[in-house]
């Protein structure tokens, strides 16, 4: 790099203007050895961030350490119970919208398009759509949590960059990795699973991750980009994984329930 950024002056800042400062250095990056063009801007963020990652660790380490530390437990269920529920009630509010947007359309054009909206069956029109919308939004989701641990830096949360292909940064065994999180071990698609293997095969120490330890792979074992699942990820940022699970069951199961009270109302 061809000059050095120090945390120090990153961390007083907004992050409009850590954005700003990041971009500039990233700027002056050489590209020739990646081929990938789409993958140019990705690998010049990531180079920043690794160079300023151990240091940036370090300090969110000692803030957490200086006040009572949130990977104690009590504060953990306390932080990670506070984000299910805002999820839980933010996605209600939307189910709700959905249903009164879904029902208009019906009473506006009561010809069915389907076997389901001939026969009046409300749960089966909306349920294919609805699924799709919560997975989508709880992949936001894993990372919201898992960001209460120092040990995570998440690149939107901190510096407002997004780098392709990466969810975010850990420590983990004192090494800093570039990772994707998805929610199942069977999340990627075939389709999905090159462009996923060139986009963290830019990064020094890449990591598959699976927020849950549910279903079959289809992220190849591969020796240079690691894979881990459920427990062992949650563990590895110090973050208990039976304190997440528990928390959203229960949120999954409010949902589910306002999802059967609208479908029969």
């Amino acid at each position: 790099m061809p000059t050095e950024l120090a945390v120090d002056t990153l961390i007083p800042l907004s992050i409009q203007e850590r954005k700003a400062i990041i971009l500039h250095h990233a700027s002056l990056i050489d590209v020739i050895n990646i081929t990938d063009e789409d993958l140019h801007n990705a690998y010049k963020l990531g180079k920043v961030i690794a160079s300023i990652a151990s240091a940036y660790f370090k300090y969110q380490i000692e803030q957490d350490n200086l006040n009572e530390t949130v990977l104690e437990l009590e504060a953990q269920s306390s932080l990670i119970r506070s984000k299910t529920d805002k999820f839980a009630e933010k996605f209600i509010e939307w189910l709700k919208e959905d249903f009164e947007r879904k029902n208009a359309i019906l009473d506006r054009h009561p010809n069915p398009i389907n076997l389901f909206e001939l026969c009046g069956a409300k749960l089966l029109v909306t349920s294919n759509s609805v699924t799709r919308t919560l997975s989508t939004k709880m992949g936001l989701l894993w990372e919201d949590i898992s960001n209460i641990s120092p040990y995570v830096i998440i690149p939107e949360f901190e510096f407002g960059i997004k780098i392709t292909g990466v969810d975010i940064v850990i420590l983990s065994e004192e090494i800093v990795k570039f990772a994707q999180l998805k929610t199942l071990r069977g999340t990627l698609t075939g389709s999905q699973i090159p462009r996923a293997k060139k986009e963290l095969g830019i990064h020094q120490n890449p990591l598959f991750i699976a927020a849950f330890d549910l279903g079959q792979w289809t992220f190849p074992k591969n020796p240079n980009i690691p894979r881990i699942a459920g427990k062992e990820f949650w563990n590895s940022i110090h973050i208990d994984y039976d304190l997440v699970e528990n928390n959203v069951r229960n949120m999954l199961q409010k949902i589910d329930k306002a999802f059967a009270e609208l479908a029969a109302s």
